[in-house]
């Protein structure tokens, strides 16, 4: 645990974790409202909340694979 925590403290810029982070979120919320059934909403309701995880979920995949910054990063953390 300690070893991964280094591991994302240096290796990552604050924008990273920032958006590593909503990522984890929305993944979260997309999994709640895709698996969510209500009966008082209906059919309709229900496909609705369906879609909006979807949503979610494919935000948070747009998100996570964003490109990265290697501008400015230092020069042993490039993928060169």
């Amino acid at each position: 645990m300690i070893r991964m925590q280094i591991i994302f403290n240096n290796l990552l810029t604050e924008s990273e974790k920032m958006k590593f982070m909503l990522a984890v979120l929305l993944i979260i919320f997309g999994s709640i409202l895709v698996g969510l059934t209500s009966n008082s909403l209906g059919a309709i309701g229900n496909n609705i909340l369906h879609l909006a995880g979807i949503g979610c979920l494919i935000a948070a995949i747009f998100i996570a694979k964003g490109t990265k910054d290697t501008k400015n990063r230092r020069k042993k953390e490039c993928d060169v």
